[in-house]
């Protein structure tokens, strides 16, 4: 009897979700595709910087867009990224390497691969330090970053006036609390 009740009972939901699942109503969502049920969407994507990885990875899916089959990105125990290599046995002219290339090199940009990364965050420490000394000594220094290193020295090198005696003695009293 009561395997029976179960049963019934079973069948009764199953048929209420198929009920409800199938509604013509305009307020109700459906899974229907015709086309006066399609919602277009919106969004707005921007996109993101993206880590070396993920660079690497869009670069080797691109290239197996375009026939050329690549292992999947190897991350090494420090975090650097390794060159992709082809998958073994594949057999590829330098003709269209360089063509799928021509493609998909525009996902490695400003990345380099298999190198250590440097630690430079004491170097951002200590030039931090000499721009707030140059700052409270009057000069306009601003603060360099891990991402800004290269350009902030290029520019410093540039822009501090050598030639003022007075910058020249505060850069080497500043500089001599590293």
């Amino acid at each position: 009897m009561k395997n029976k009740l179960a049963k019934g009972i079973l069948v009764a939901v199953i048929s209420l979700m198929l009920v409800a699942c199938r509604s013509n109503s305009s307020d109700v969502p459906s899974l229907s595709t015709d086309d006066t049920q399609r919602v277009k969407s919106t969004a707005v994507v921007e996109e993101e910087p993206r880590d070396d990885e993920a660079k690497v990875m869009a670069f080797v899916q691109c290239m197996r867009d375009e026939g050329i089959e690549f292992k999947d990105p190897v991350v090494d125990s420090d975090g650097n990224v390794q060159r992709p290599e082809l998958v073994e046995g594949v057999a590829v002219s330098r003709e269209e390497l360089g063509a799928a290339y021509e493609v998909c090199g525009k996902h490695l940009e400003g990345l380099t691969l298999g190198r250590e990364r440097q630690d430079v965050s004491e170097r951002v420490d200590e030039l931090v330090a000499l721009a707030t000394c140059l700052r409270d000594k009057g000069y306009d220094v601003d603060d360099p970053t891990a991402e800004t290193l290269d350009q902030w020295g290029a520019d410093f090198r540039v822009e501090f006036d050598w030639d003022d005696p007075k910058a020249k003695a505060a850069y080497e009293a500043c500089s001599s609390t590293d």
